[in-house]
């Protein structure tokens, strides 16, 4: 680039000073034409005349321009020089205002720099999701893996005639429950992966909020007498905006966690609510609540506060994180509020 500059500007000097020469000649020789010594002279005589004293004139100044031009283009590149030298700097994290440039310059840099915080979130992004990715197959397996070891257990003892009348029915209700268990947990993952599709249609329609409790908490019914508690829908009617078979999984996961979760003798009240621009429900259970420093993880996949008592209650671990995706899909929020063997009450709220 040094190189070019010398010789664009070695070229236009001399296109310059050849000009300028040319001029002077034609005014000497005008001058000539007037009163004097050289009124005698030709064009050509006068011209060559000059020429010793341009030529010295141009080496001089091209000799000059050569000096002040490789100061100049040393000035001009220190700049570029050292950004070229910083790439590393910039890339390994060094703040852009820390270094010394051209205003001019300053957009292509701070590109670069927005560039490379974009690449670093991207993978950052990637690395998240490639942990999260491994985390969910190895819970994933885990959880199938628990109840198939059972159902074959049991299932070989059948096969193999080793139990009694009494013991075959026992084996068979296992199998069923651990099937059940199977089934529900298929489901969940089928649920979020669907929620977690970004291409995912829309196709909300006018739903009636506090009709749907209404019905989820009539099939919810017999769960409830088996614990013996009681479930009560409070409200008005409310009409929401959304996809019918998800606000059905949303009020369904979190009924049966106030269930599955409460004590024996205890309550599940689900009230709906007019917000202006969003209808609420509220699912208020007496059960064994949540500790503080896990109210912010139990929407996560697969996280249980107590896993002893999850699994006794037949819960994957998924019911929440459903709950959570579902919500977000709608452009809604969820707000959980709990006290350790007093209760939790979850609010959701959703576009009407």
């Amino acid at each position: 680039m040094q190189n070019r500059i010398y010789a664009y500007l070695a070229i236009i000097v001399s296109i310059t000073m050849a000009i300028t020469t040319m001029v002077m000649a034609f005014i000497v020789y005008d001058l000539a034409r007037g009163p004097g010594s050289i009124e005698n002279l030709s064009f050509a005589e006068i011209f060559m005349s000059m020429v010793p004293a341009t030529v010295g004139v141009l080496v001089i100044l091209l000799v000059t321009l050569y000096l002040l031009s490789h100061r100049l283009s040393d000035r001009l590149m220190a700049p570029i020089k050292r950004i070229a030298s910083s790439v590393e700097s910039i890339l390994s994290g060094r703040p852009v205002a820390e270094m010394s440039i051209y205003p001019e310059i300053r957009p292509f840099v701070d590109t670069i720099d927005r560039q490379k915080k974009q690449i670093d979130l991207a993978l950052h992004e990637m690395r998240e999701a490639e942990k999260v990715r491994r985390e969910f197959t190895a819970n994933v397996s885990h959880e199938l893996k628990t109840p198939l070891t059972s159902i074959i257990g049991y299932a070989e003892m059948l096969q193999n005639g080793i139990s009694n009348a009494e013991d075959s029915k026992k084996f068979a209700g296992v199998i069923h429950k651990e099937g059940s268990r199977l089934l529900e947990l298929i489901d969940s993952v089928i649920s979020l992966s669907r929620l977690e599709d970004s291409n995912a249609i829309k196709t909300f329609e006018n739903l009636e909020l506090f009709e749907l409790a209404k019905e989820l908490v009539e099939k919810l019914s017999f769960s409830a007498k088996e614990k013996s508690v009681e479930l009560s829908v409070v409200g008005s009617p409310l009409q929401v905006r959304g996809d019918r078979r998800m606000i059905q999984d949303l009020i369904f996961n979190l009924i049966d966690n106030a269930i599955k979760y409460n004590r024996i003798g205890g309550s599940v009240t689900v009230s709906i609510s007019d917000e202006g621009t969003y209808g609420v429900m509220r699912v208020a259970d007496t059960g064994i609540g949540i500790p503080k420093d896990d109210v912010e993880r139990v929407f996560e996949r697969f996280y249980r506060v107590d896993k002893s008592r999850s699994k006794k209650a037949g819960g994957t671990g998924l019911g929440l994180a459903i709950v959570k995706h579902i919500v977000e899909f709608h452009g809604g929020t969820v707000l959980l509020d709990s006290e350790v063997n007093k209760g939790t009450t979850i609010t959701v709220k959703l576009p009407k």
